[in-house]
């Protein structure tokens, strides 16, 4: 899997919003259909691997997942919020929501 520039857009999430805290990787890739979900684990694997935390504008300008079947993985600002929330919900069992990621300057450190 490669990282790249890609002209993207797409609608994304709303992981742990409101009332649904305690939302965990699980409950986030269930969703998706059967198709999807190599490359979603795929994605989360990498970040984990390589501790990546950033927003969805990283993404969108220069951090797009390019697999070697020549899919991309494109997401909107909310969408790589939800999955980024998602998979560090359940790497640190810290409740995050899509607005934690959603853009680099929202991002603790």
């Amino acid at each position: 899997m490669w990282w790249i520039w890609y002209s993207c857009g797409g609608f994304g999430g709303w992981f742990n919003w409101g009332n649904n805290k305690d939302q965990r990787w699980q409950d986030y890739i269930k969703v998706y259909h059967d198709d999807q979900k190599p490359y979603l684990e795929t994605i989360r694997k990498e970040i984990v691997k390589n501790k990546f935390r950033f927003g969805g504008d990283r993404h969108q300008e220069n951090m797009i997942p390019l697999f070697s079947d020549d899919t991309v993985g494109c997401f909107s600002y909310r969408a790589w919020g939800d999955l980024m929330a998602a998979i560090w919900s359940e790497e640190e069992n810290k409740d995050y929501s899509y607005m934690d990621f959603y853009m680099d300057c929202l991002i603790e450190n």
